[in-house]
């Protein structure tokens, strides 16, 4: 997928914040078994980030891809995640992503789910960046 569009800071508070996302994009799959697809889609995104005291967040995102080739070919996908630090560049994070496709190939279901526990490495500048 290749995409080009604009992100916006909707809300910006201490306790949470939430960005929009708006794109256009071209989707190319070569699919096994099936036609390979080539569709204008658009991307239309929101993520919330929640930050729990000073060592976590946890992150909210919802995603639909509208088809504009074929309205039924619509996707979407929404994903919750925790991250917490064990060090000063350590986190361990958790995250469930499920996957709905409206009109998925042949011998596939339409919706899928995925559950991670990952080990993230963070790097932090020493000193803060200036503002102009």
């Amino acid at each position: 997928m290749l995409d080009a569009g604009l992100s916006w800071a909707l809300v910006r508070r201490p306790i949470w914040t939430l960005d929009g996302v708006t794109a256009l994009a071209w989707n190319h799959e070569s699919r096994i078994g099936a036609p390979t697809i080539d569709h204008p889609v658009g991307v239309l995104q929101l993520l919330s980030r929640i930050p729990f005291g000073t060592a976590g967040d946890t992150t909210q995102r919802f995603t639909h891809y509208p088809d504009f080739k074929e309205s039924a070919a619509y996707r979407s996908e929404g994903e919750v995640t925790a991250q917490a630090a064990m060090t000063a560049h350590l986190a361990l994070k958790f995250g469930y992503l499920i996957r709905f496709a409206n009109d998925p190939p042949p011998g596939f279901k339409k919706t899928d789910n995925t559950t991670t526990a990952s080990i993230v490495v963070r790097w932090k500048a020493a000193t803060p960046a200036r503002a102009p």
